[in-house]
């Protein structure tokens, strides 16, 4: 066996040896315990074999719907809740929900996409009126008791006009973000890749600008040109 073919080995060994050490830290070995409560036709669940959930719970009530869970995800204390028609939530692999949180769906043709290697402490996302999405990149980093929605979740109207002011919108963030504690992202929002939403900001329009800091409520930009790493290492 050559050098390459070695390393090969190796690498597979250490991948395996990592996730036996996953779910031992954790407290459980190589057993997903969640309850499902789905009611309608055609509704589709499609778990990872490599996936580990936690006392996590799948609600459903509705028709088409889809939640599929990639590889080597990791999910504790999570509720998925469907409510309503042809609606999706796709979790790409490696993605983890450390401590809890939800991922919540009402009316139709609703999304939430979380991409590779993200990772959330504790997060609510709800995409809440339809035709609505919250699209999540790769790499992000998400703290603890952060909400991100696509509506109110109730209408406002106009007095004078009688019209609806509050339609939901779109939310959109980018590759390697990193959202601080408390942190709310409301309807309409992008925040553009590489960039830090501050502890306990409220961020409110779309920032399509990379490599920046917002903070504050509504959150502003405080400062650009930066980049952040996971590691606790100073330079």
């Amino acid at each position: 066996m050559g050098f390459k073919e070695n390393s090969k080995a190796s690498i597979k060994k250490q991948s395996w040896l990592t996730k036996l050490f996953r779910n031992y830290r954790d407290g459980y070995l190589f057993t997903k315990t969640y309850h499902r409560n789905i009611s309608g036709n055609n509704n589709t669940l499609k778990i990872s074999a490599s996936a580990r959930l936690i006392n996590c719970e799948f609600e459903i009530n509705g028709n088409n719907n889809t939640i599929t869970i990639g590889a080597d995800a990791f999910f504790k204390n999570v509720k998925f809740f469907i409510v309503g028609d042809a609606n999706s939530i796709e979790i790409s692999s490696n993605v983890s929900f450390n401590e809890g949180g939800s991922l919540w769906i009402e009316d139709e043709n609703c999304e939430i996409n979380i991409g590779m290697n993200s990772t959330f402490e504790n997060a609510h996302l709800a995409a809440t009126e339809s035709d609505s999405k919250i699209n999540i990149g790769n790499d992000c980093m998400f703290a603890y008791d952060i909400d991100v929605r696509t509506g109110d979740s109730h209408a406002i109207y106009d007095e004078h006009t009688n019209k609806r002011i509050n339609f939901a919108q779109n939310v959109t963030i980018g590759d390697h973000v990193w959202i601080g504690a408390h942190a709310s992202i409301l309807k309409g929002v992008t925040i553009g890749s590489n960039s830090i939403v501050a502890t306990r900001s409220v961020v409110t329009k779309k920032y399509n600008n990379e490599n920046i800091i917002l903070a504050g409520s509504p959150a502003k930009i405080i400062k650009e040109n930066i980049k952040w790493t996971r590691d606790r290492k100073p330079d």
